[in-house]
């Protein structure tokens, strides 16, 4: 697929969730050492050429994070309902779940948007919540991204739900960080080639 098709895709995979992915959901992928990103307001469930732009060049905190990590090269910008309960309450959401723990980190907060503290939270999870705005979470892929803000979604839940039943008890430290490397260096590398390959 070129750039145009795999955005496409998930874009229209978002589209079509069972929930809503938030007022302006956004795509950024770094393909060739170039950033492109979802116009403001296209419609997700029928991506043109034209609803996608080549936004290295412009002033973007969420472009140049990505642009600078050396692993992740696509972004999914979204703000699902249970994560944007936590964002708005300024909660941090912890791994109670394995699937989180391996694929997004051992937690995810709430930051001010900047660059410096955008990039810090990055480095121990696959995503963020920026502020009074949205989530943004990452991948060596498109795949990757999007699979993460399903999980982090489906994670908000479960927390926010626990809560009104009396808490759950979040992963441990420990378990969790191994569970994210055993799935980094083990699970995920094949899961990476194939889409890849799919992806172009």
């Amino acid at each position: 697929m070129d750039k145009t098709e795999t955005i496409a895709k998930y874009a229209g995979m978002m589209s079509r969730l069972p929930y809503d992915t938030g007022e302006n959901p956004r795509i950024l992928l770094k393909h060739e050492n170039r950033c492109y990103e979802t116009a403001a307001g296209a419609d997700f469930g029928a991506i043109k050429a034209a609803d996608i732009a080549d936004v290295t060049d412009f002033d973007s905190i969420e472009k140049d994070v990505l642009m600078a990590s050396k692993e992740t090269n696509a972004m999914v910008i979204s703000k699902p309902p249970y994560i944007g309960i936590c964002i708005d309450s300024k909660k941090t959401i912890h791994a109670v779940l394995d699937d989180m723990a391996q694929i997004v980190g051992r937690q995810v907060r709430v930051v001010p948007y900047t660059t410096k503290d955008i990039a810090k939270a990055l480095k121990g999870a696959e995503a963020v919540m920026i502020r009074g705005g949205y989530v943004i979470t990452c991948g060596r892929n498109l795949y990757e991204a999007y699979v993460a803000m399903t999980v982090l979604e489906k994670s908000a839940e479960v927390l926010l739900k626990s809560a009104v039943l009396g808490g759950s008890v979040p992963l441990s430290t420990v378990d969790a960080n191994l569970m994210r490397q055993v799935y980094k260096r083990k699970y995920s590398k094949a899961e990476k080639e194939h889409k890849d390959d799919s992806e172009g």
